[in-house]
């Protein structure tokens, strides 16, 4: 005899059900490859593809001037293009793959909606763009050169490299705004408890 099922079991069934090939990748999974193709697409069209719309980073005097303005002009531009990515591609990938069941929205900085979004993620790519290209320059000087994937020919920064290393950063920052709402989000529930207020749930920034 075969069970009835009810609307709920349905749903559930419904709901679990794979669409598409992507239902079965870990969403975290998803998020940060989407987040290293940005970073290696940020290097890659800036530094390695600038020359042929006009961007011109060589130089050939040791003028600290020089080379602090052109190092200026690639951190500036490498924020604006991840800043770009990650509100309007990252997040918005994040928020659809959201669920009761799915908190994708741990998996990325902000997720705020808004020109305020932008303008915060324009602000963290920079500090997060400044201290990638300094730190890889400056390991670079000292004679460390992180270069995984064996592409940088010795020295410079490279797409996959750079990705890899935004993604490691990224990954820190996450894990501490993570940590920081998870002992605020403890800390308020305790003190509804002892004050037997009703138990409010907040989405996650």
């Amino acid at each position: 005899m075969k069970k009835k099922k009810t609307n709920t079991e349905e749903e559930i069934e419904i709901e679990e059900q794979p669409g598409s090939i992507f239902s079965k990748i870990p969403s975290w999974i998803l998020i940060t490859i989407v987040k290293y193709w940005a970073a290696a697409a940020a290097v890659f069209f800036i530094i390695i593809g600038g020359v042929d719309i006009g961007f011109d980073f060589t130089y050939d005097s040791p003028d600290p001037v020089v080379i602090m303005r052109i190092s200026g002009t690639i951190v500036v531009l490498i924020a604006l293009f991840l800043a770009l990515f990650q509100n309007y591609v990252t997040k918005l990938l994040g928020r659809a793959l959201y669920s009761r069941r799915n908190n994708t929205r741990r998996y990325v900085v902000y997720n705020q909606k808004g020109f305020s979004a932008f303008i915060f993620y324009l602000g963290y790519c920079f500090l997060m763009s400044f201290a990638l290209f300094f730190i890889i320059t400056y390991l670079g000087y000292k004679g460390f050169i992180f270069d995984p994937f064996g592409t940088t020919g010795g020295a410079g920064i490279e797409p996959f490299s750079y990705a890899l290393c935004y993604i490691i950063l990224d990954t820190i920052v996450i894990l501490i705004k993570n940590t920081v709402i998870n002992i605020y989000q403890r800390i308020k529930y305790k003190k509804q408890m002892e004050n037997n207020e009703p138990i409010v749930v907040e989405a996650q920034a």
